[in-house]
């Protein structure tokens, strides 16, 4: 079937299975009928209060039931979904809010201090928001119907933000065509059906996460959600109890489930899927360890499309550091320092093809346009990812850097000069300089480099990150010295600072430095 609106995934599983489990929560399930049945009463009372279609509904909210449906909500009345980190800061909140202009804001109990504190930080005209008790509570109570039309396939779909090298984050406009290009790609290599089971501790204000939710509607697949992978014991025994066949993943999480897998019997586990630069080897060992019987999909992307390539399962012992070709209806090839574009044994920039491409950032047509470029027909965009790759002779990709500074921390997207703007607050600090340093874990280990007006401990400045950042901000590193290097452009050396850190200690180092490792 050829879908114009994601919403339409409802309207066919509810024609072919109404019955079916959609959503396992901790302590409830919903039906696709009653999911179909909330998201269109709680679209109803948002167009009741005079959400119109393509405006911008900011969501902060922990992975729920409620959340799904706020969601499925925003696709139904034809509105914009922005999904927000739940552990996103006010003034952050207050900045998003201002940028896309959102119109109305939901957020969970655990989130409302922070509304509240965001609020008057607003420059424009703040969304009305409401927490999701009492906007399912006032739901409950009236007759409410959504009767907007459908979305064109060109409509918006979702913004998603995500951090940016100027330190502000970039609106990612995804269409209801690129959504629903990037969830019939991945569903079809990774052979979803209705009788799949998808465990997802996944945040589901990242796209790996959301996209679990509509490859599900699309496949007639149930999802577990669980509220994150905090409580490792706990969400691996809930997802042997809810029959999980699909588990996906990121490489933070793989030496925590290594650690428990004997106490559980992960047999019907029969998918395993990881998104990242490549699972590093040792990984992939523990994986094939830990679920034999499971296909382990390496798989490579960005919020921009959200997902670029995938490797085969079949050619993973082989190819252990590709990060495999393209997925099914897009395609790729490098070009080069010369601007010459190469699709075998070349080594350049990433170029992505494809319904899956997103429309642009929100109101940064600069940004814009340093990542979208004419494609071969008039009209036509393709993606320039900012990432360095190698095709070998067969085509197939090989991450070797990102070009611009964006680490990739723990399956999260992290702007440096976003985590120096923010501690460059601390009234201690007088100078800042955070770098990205390979890490079997963490993908990429946040490393901040500090000068101070007096001594000071990392517990120090790790405490007073967690009131400040998002987690997923703060460093995992903490190093003091007298004086950050410069280069000749009398700059911060950041090349030296990279290398420094793979080797520094509390006693190695610059000369004169003082180090202090967490």
């Amino acid at each position: 079937m050829n879908h114009q609106a994601l919403s339409q995934y409802l309207d066919v599983r509810c024609q072919q299975a109404p019955d079916h489990v959609a959503l396992i929560g901790e302590n409830a399930a919903l039906s696709y009928a009653a999911l179909r049945q909330r998201a269109d009463r709680l679209a109803g009372w948002m167009q009741h209060h005079a959400l119109a279609r393509g405006d911008r509904v900011i969501v902060l909210m922990h992975n729920s039931l409620d959340l799904i449906v706020c969601f499925w909500a925003t696709q139904r009345c034809g509105a914009v979904y922005v999904p927000l980190h739940p552990d996103t800061k006010a003034e952050k909140l207050a900045w998003i809010a201002d940028d896309c202009t959102a119109s109305l804001l939901i957020v969970d109990a655990a989130c409302e201090e922070e509304a509240r504190r965001a609020a008057p930080l607003m420059k424009h005209r703040p969304p009305h928001w409401v927490a999701t008790d009492a906007a399912f509570a006032e739901v409950a109570r009236g007759a409410y119907a959504c009767s907007l039309p459908l979305p064109l396939s060109l409509d918006l779909a979702s913004i998603i933000y995500t951090s940016g090298s100027t330190g502000h984050p970039k609106g990612v406009m995804l269409t209801q065509r690129n959504m629903i290009a990037a969830s019939q790609s991945v569903a079809h290599y990774l052979q979803l059906d209705a009788h799949d089971r998808i465990y997802c501790a996944l945040p589901l204000s990242f796209d790996y996460g959301l996209h679990q939710i509509t490859m599900a509607a699309l496949t007639g697949a149930t999802v577990i959600i669980e509220k994150n992978f905090s409580r490792p014991l706990f969400a691996l025994n809930r997802l042997v109890q809810q029959g999980a066949t699909v588990f996906p993943l990121v490489p933070t999480m793989v030496s925590l489930i290594a650690r428990l897998s004997r106490r559980f019997d992960f047999s019907a586990i029969k998918t395993v899927t990881s998104t990242s630069a490549a699972l590093h080897p040792g990984d992939i060992a523990t994986l094939t360890t830990v679920f034999p019987q499971a296909r382990l999909f390496s798989m490579y992307g960005l919020t921009e499309c959200h997902r670029c390539t995938w490797l085969d399962p079949s050619e993973l012992s082989a190819r252990t550091q590709s990060v495999g070709k393209a997925i099914p209806g897009t395609e790729l090839w490098v070009v080069d320092a010369d601007g010459k574009t190469h699709r075998h044994n070349a080594t350049g920039e990433l170029v992505i093809r494809g319904e899956t491409v997103m429309r642009g950032y929100w109101n940064n047509p600069q940004k814009t346009a340093g990542k979208l470029r004419p494609g071969r027909f008039p009209g036509e965009s393709v993606l320039y990812t900012g990432d360095l790759c190698r095709l070998d002779e067969d085509g197939f990709v090989y991450f070797i850097s990102r070009m611009d500074d964006v680490l990739n921390a723990c399956g999260e997207k992290v702007a440096p000069r976003e985590v120096e703007s923010l501690l460059s607050l601390h009234p201690l600090v007088i100078q800042v300089a955070v770098v990205g340093v390979p890490h079997a874990v963490y993908g990429d280990e946040i490393v901040a480099w500090i000068e101070t007006r007096q001594a000071m401990e990392p517990r120090q400045l790790r405490d007073w990150c967690k009131t400040r950042m998002e987690h997923y901000l703060i460093p995992h590193r903490f190093l003091f010295c007298d004086a950050l290097p410069k280069n000749s452009n009398h700059k911060i050396d950041r090349r030296r600072l990279c290398a420094l850190s793979q080797t520094a200690s509390p006693t190695a180092g610059l000369s004169g430095e003082k180090h202090a490792e967490l």
